[in-house]
């Protein structure tokens, strides 16, 4: 029988990391300043008229999005760290992890990159480490 505890454990870690960056991606977009950003391209050289409410848009755009991402690539780490169990056949779930690393650190833009790569180690272990009995 072979034990699962590992990969429970940094499924957990990986799922912990993408409420962070969620959390940490929610307190951006609410305390974002359209016009220190419209400040700030102004000193960069920029000569056009800047759109402040246009800046605001798609920068919320964009931070709804990473939080979405970021807390759905948590969810699937939590409902995988669940299900790993140690007398059923856990390819599905290895797979699935690899997936939602690279999904979710490419969705966060790669805020969610040490997530991922959590991630990334538990799908790999859970697909490598085979029970004595598979091996004969």
């Amino acid at each position: 029988m072979l034990k699962r505890t590992a990969e429970k454990v940094l499924a957990i870690i990986g799922a912990i990391v993408f409420l962070i960056t969620a959390v940490t991606t929610t307190i951006r977009v609410a305390t974002y300043d359209p016009e220190a950003a419209r400040e700030q391209i102004l000193e960069n050289g920029v000569d056009q008229t800047i759109d402040t409410s246009m800046i605001a848009d798609i920068a919320g755009s964009i931070g709804i999005f990473v939080i979405i991402v970021s807390v759905i690539s948590a969810i699937l780490g939590i409902v995988a760290a669940v299900k790993l169990k140690t007398d059923r056949k856990q390819t599905g779930l290895g797979i699935m992890l690899i997936i939602v690393a690279l999904v979710g650190s490419i969705g966060t833009f790669l805020s969610g990159f040490i997530g991922g790569m959590v991630y990334i180690i538990a799908g790999v272990m859970v697909l490598a480490r085979r029970p004595a009995d598979e091996i004969r």
